[in-house]
């Protein structure tokens, strides 16, 4: 059995001076001890018996059944048909089924089970665990992974449902423990119904386990979403989970799939801007969902990128490996590497060897996962050229990053930056590179062939993922284990976070807690607690504020108290990859602050969240504050010492913006209360979070040398003097 999670909301213990300590960080909460601590001890599986059963399924399949069974609406349990018929397609536009979308009518009976439902209980853990096991073992392992090749054409479906088992343990015991600390009080799990906006090429993981079944698990009902393509797969293991929830018991109210046009989309999230939704998508999409549903949590992809200081034959295989990964369908594949000194013709050399397939079958019998699909043809633009060898794939080459890039998704595009040798190691090329990364925000960042090179890109950017290897052991921008502590996120650039989605979303966490806040009344109770050890400073710097919020002030503050130091992750211990992870400082750059202006109207309870996680961690020095004199702050800016905060006009503001680049804007005018988001979530707003793992198993002089990095966020337990 996984091992328990450590108490999650013990009520605080008379501490000094007849006040309260403060309670320990429940294990939820992203880099805490208690979340290190429920990593070991994962089931495993057989990646052969995955394979075999998935070859039989696809050879077996029956293209005529998603024509008899088409997609539709299914509402309690029951079947809506008699809308508009459509066909459906696959990855590539191809027919591949059929389609029924609701009525109108129809569409208001999904509103008004969206609006009035409410789950007969929260607790169905023990249910969908059950189900989790079945649906994710053979037979029907093989089914959900076959279904997934045919309609996306995922070639290497198998690593993903084996990854999926293990991180899934790790994702229940989050779950445990969030759920713990609602049983005491401390935090209530809204319970609206969640939308999920299905991904394609990883939708057994990220949306059948993470953003369905954790959240049915802690009585959070969930409409899945029809897509414009590939929505064949999602249906169908739809229509599985709902046949094992007849068998546990669970009510088949919190299930719904719902088979819509865009119009109706729209107008059921327009009417639920209460409701969560989970999606991973582009960034276009994501903006445009968020105007309408403002508590979306988008995964959002970015140009995945590579660094090597040369081109040696294991690194060219690491770039194929990486671009062309699912046809490049992955959202780790790389768009972007940097190889100095390149040319035309070892770009062709490079992806010359890519396998070129007709079905997915040739793949999943080879165990192949980064061949292209004959017969198509992409257009990508007058910058683009074609490879000679390998004439469906374009690329673009230039001496700096690119100032605009797409990300292709599904099209073997590559863009190379090819420095001269000295131009590549010069600072002027380092920050031009770093200010890219920051701009664009890739997922993935790989470099290999210098580990100084990798320290300085690691502390100059804010990336989620960032792997080091060798010229000899290279690292691929597709490598990320959550569930060996190589935490996974899809962030959108910084400053700009708020545009696509209302928490950037961490791998491994509990999906739930996106939505979840403290209580009132724990606030309250906390708010009495004293500061943590090293952090009496604050007392005095914090008075001013309400007692709720000086609740969560204190509430973050014990968290960065308990979360704050990289964390190795147990792939170590395992044999595998050696990881770091942890929060981290925005990149440490002089003329890349985060910015927060605040205007007349808000308040010293409006800022003080924002600046307790600076003030009491060593990114002080990266804040700025500017607030405008009808603000009255003066005497609560005042106490900060060491940190840059100013009261200027907007005039006076707006001239000085104009000589720095910032990695945060943060503008505060009074238009919102105390938003009382779980603390790894208001953080997350902050502060870079994820890891950086070494190609190495028991790599001792990584962690040595990694560890020390200036960017591991860290306490600050006394008053800055100046």
């Amino acid at each position: 059995p996984p091992p328990r999670p450590p108490p999650a909301g013990a009520r605080p213990e008379p501490g000094r001076s007849g006040e309260m300590a403060a309670a320990p960080t429940p294990a939820y909460n992203f880099a805490s001890k208690g979340y290190h601590s429920l990593f070991p001890g994962q089931p495993s599986c057989d990646p052969d018996a995955l394979r075999a059963g998935t070859i039989k399924f696809v050879k077996n399949f029956d293209e005529k059944s998603w024509y008899d069974s088409p997609v539709r609406t299914v509402l309690m349990g029951q079947s809506l048909v008699g809308g508009k018929e459509q066909k459906t397609v696959d990855a590539f536009g191809k027919e591949n089924g059929a389609q029924v979308v609701a009525t109108d009518a129809q569409a208001e009976e999904v509103l008004r089970h969206i609006r009035t439902y409410r789950p007969p209980k929260v607790d169905y853990r023990a249910e969908m665990r059950r189900i989790d096991q079945r649906i994710l073992s053979m037979p029907m392992a093989g089914e959900i992974i076959g279904n997934q090749a045919l309609d996306f054409g995922k070639q290497d479906g198998i690593t993903e449902v084996v990854e999926a088992l293990e991180a899934n343990a790790v994702e229940q015991r989050i779950n445990d423990a969030l759920f713990e600390d609602e049983v005491n009080g401390n935090v209530k799990i809204g319970r609206f119904p969640a939308f999920i906006g299905c991904v394609s090429n990883f939708s057994n993981f990220l949306d059948l386990s993470r953003k369905v079944m954790r959240n049915m698990e802690l009585g959070v009902p969930v409409v899945v979403l029809s897509r414009n393509n590939t929505t064949q797969h999602m249906f169908r293991w739809s229509l599985l989970l709902l046949d094992l929830m007849k068998k546990e018991g669970v009510d088949l109210g919190m299930l719904t799939y719902f088979s819509c046009d865009r119009k109706q989309k729209t107008k059921i999230f327009q009417a639920c801007p209460e409701s969560p939704a989970y999606f991973t998508c582009s960034r276009e999409v994501a903006e445009s969902v968020k105007k309408d549903l403002p508590k979306i949590m988008s995964s959002t992809g970015g140009p995945n990128t590579m660094v090597t200081t040369s081109f040696t034959p294991e690194v060219s295989t690491a770039l194929r490996y990486s671009a062309m990964i699912e046809n490049k369908g992955q959202c780790t594949a790389m768009r972007h590497c940097v190889v100095p000194d390149c040319t035309e013709d070892m770009v062709d050399q490079i992806f010359k060897p890519t396998p070129v397939i007709n079905h997915v079958l040739e793949s999943l019998e080879a165990k192949g996962f980064a061949g292209i699909y004959a017969g198509h043809k992409y257009e990508c633009g007058p910058d683009y050229k074609s490879l000679p060898s390998q004439p469906m794939i374009q690329f673009r080459m230039a001496s700096r990053p690119p100032s605009e890039i797409d990300e292709k998704w599904r099209e073997p595009v590559v863009d190379i930056t090819a420095p001269s040798s000295q131009d590549f190691r010069s600072e002027a090329f380092l920050k031009d590179l770093s200010h890219w990364l920051i701009k664009e925000q890739p997922i993935t960042l790989a470099i290999n062939g210098d580990d100084d090179l990798a320290m300085r890109l690691f502390e100059r950017t804010g990336l989620v993922v960032y792997t080091v290897g060798s010229l000899e052991k290279p690292g691929l921008t597709a490598q990320a284990r959550p569930q060996d502590g190589e935490c996974f996120g899809e962030f959108p650039p910084r400053a700009q976070l708020n545009d696509y989605t209302h928490l950037p979303v961490i791998i491994p966490s509990s999906t739930p807690g996106y939505n979840t806040e403290y209580t009132q009344e724990h606030l309250t109770s906390v708010a009495k607690a004293a500061f943590p050890s090293g952090m009496e400073y604050c007392e005095d710097l914090f008075r001013g504020c309400s007692p709720l919020v000086l609740g969560f002030v204190k509430t973050l503050c014990a968290y960065l108290a308990d979360a704050c130091g990289p964390k190795r992750g147990v792939g170590y211990d395992k044999g595998a990859r050696t990881s770091l992870f942890g929060l981290q400082r925005p990149p440490l750059l002089e003329d890349s602050p985060t910015v927060i202006r605040v205007v007349a109207g808000s308040s010293f309870d409006e800022l003080a969240p924002y600046v307790a996680p600076f003030y009491v961690t060593n990114a002080r020095s990266q804040l700025v504050i500017s607030a405008d004199p009808a603000c009255g702050l003066s005497e609560h800016l005042a106490k900060f010492k060491g940190m840059q905060a100013v009261v200027e006009d907007t005039q006076a503001f707006e001239k000085r913006m104009g000589g720095i680049l910032p990695y945060n804007h943060i503008k505060l005018e009074g238009k919102k209360g105390l938003e009382p988001l779980l603390a790894m979530h208001w953080v997350s707003r902050l502060f870079c979070m994820g890891h950086i793992k070494s190609v190495n198993t028991h790599d001792d002089a990584f962690v040595a040398k990694f560890s020390k990095s200036k960017k591991w966020l860290a306490i600050e337990t006394t008053p800055s003097r100046l």
